[in-house]
């Protein structure tokens, strides 16, 4: 991993170059894919005071990081945006590891009387439970926002049958309604 550290409007003194060496060295155990690691230290003024501003940016394969802190203390701003980066990696390397682990894997299946291999994907069904009391379209729309979700199946307060409310990829929203 290579690791560079530069000082903008303040003077970057064997010490301060030293601590930051270490502790941005000890971040690559979380993440065995860092590339490289650019770390800028710098002076701030703002109208509350003078700060020291610590932005670290970390590129992995494929990816960018970006971690910054701006403090009155220098050293605690390299702490804090060490900290906000090792927890960025290990978000990306756990989420990493659940996308490699939930990969269906490919299967393949010989047929005999054909001679053919195929391979197929294995599938997931995710079983998803509907909420048990009716509600209006404005619940289910305040629903489908709350829970982050591209659609969200309700029974109709007004009809007593299922609807499903959705987003459109025109930013509007969708509203289908069971005809039976």
């Amino acid at each position: 991993m290579k690791l560079s550290i530069q000082g903008k409007r303040l003077v970057l003194t064997d010490a301060i170059k030293a601590y930051a060496e270490r502790k941005f060295e000890k971040v690559e155990k979380f993440h065995d894919g860092i590339l490289e690691i650019n770390v800028t230290l710098s002076a701030v003024k703002l109208k509350t005071g003078n700060y020291h501003s610590a932005e670290v940016l970390a590129y992995l394969s494929g990816k960018t990081l970006k971690a910054t802190s701006t403090e009155e203390d220098l050293y605690f701003a390299i702490d804090q945006a060490a900290d906000a980066l090792e927890v960025q990696l290990k978000k990306h390397k756990d989420k990493n590891k659940r996308a490699n682990s939930q990969k269906g894997g490919k299967s393949w299946k010989f047929d005999p009387e054909s001679g053919i291999v195929t391979n197929q994907e294995e599938r997931r069904m995710v079983k998803v439970m509907l909420p048990k009391k009716p509600m209006n379209m404005e619940e289910a729309l305040l629903q489908l926002e709350v829970l982050d979700k591209q659609f969200f199946a309700f029974k109709s307060l007004e009809t007593g049958k299922m609807s499903i409310v959705y987003k459109r990829k025109d930013g509007d929203y969708g509203y289908i309604i069971d005809e039976e």
